[in-house]
């Protein structure tokens, strides 16, 4: 894996672990501005492990016809209300009402917690990764048998004979008279020996070369 895929990596698992969090903002924010106050009808009530309060409830019909069951945990006092009037206010966007927000709900730190711990190890290996420009990863050394090729994405280290190979890999650095190529797990600095390099740097290249430690 390169530098430049491992950190496209980082990006997605990023964006997985701040979808739940994003997705509950963009709903409280919907509720919040798009939301209609109505009296829900309670169906179930349990408390569970002695402090956690729990309700299950119904819309009115003109808010949801297919009269699904909604949950929500909610304070003592707001529990204590319910179960005694078999009710409770919710507020609830009318054409969407998988996103509402009952009276009384308890809301917890907890993922909010989780997920900035989750972000700042990702943005510390994000940071190592960058900042250590493959450089401590192991190297090899290779002298070119000739000029340095564009190529397709690929990493490689193909033993064609003796001590030649042929090299795929992601330009990392390029150097006066070398071209150093990420194959992942480790690099390659190839001394061009007179011959030329036409490719840039993080695109795939390719060359024969001698191993020479």
């Amino acid at each position: 894996m390169t530098r430049r895929h491992a950190l496209f990596l980082i990006v997605l698992l990023a964006a997985v672990v701040n979808l739940p969090l994003l997705h509950s903002w963009y709903v409280d924010q919907k509720v919040r501005t798009s939301g209609t106050d109505v009296t829900a009808t309670v169906v179930d009530d349990r408390v569970l492990n002695g402090d956690e309060y729990w309700l299950s409830f119904t819309f009115p019909e003109d808010v949801d016809p297919d009269q699904r069951t909604w949950t929500a945990e909610v304070d003592e006092e707001a529990y204590d209300d319910a179960v005694a009037s078999q009710t409770i206010p919710v507020r609830v966007v009318e054409d969407d009402p998988a996103a509402y927000r009952a009276e009384g709900t308890v809301t917890s730190s907890v993922p909010l917690v989780m997920t900035l711990v989750a972000d700042a190890i990702l943005l510390l290996v994000a940071l190592l990764l960058w900042r250590s420009g493959g450089r401590m990863r192991p190297r090899l050394r290779a002298v070119a048998l000739e000029d340095v090729e564009r190529c397709a994405p690929e990493t490689l280290l193909d033993r064609i004979g003796g001590e030649d190979y042929l090299i795929r890999g992601e330009v990392l650095e390029i150097g006066e008279g070398s071209v150093t190529l990420d194959l992942g797990n480790r690099a390659v600095v190839v001394l061009l020996d007179g011959h030329q390099n036409s490719v840039g740097h993080q695109q795939p290249a390719q060359v024969r070369a001698r191993l020479i430690d």
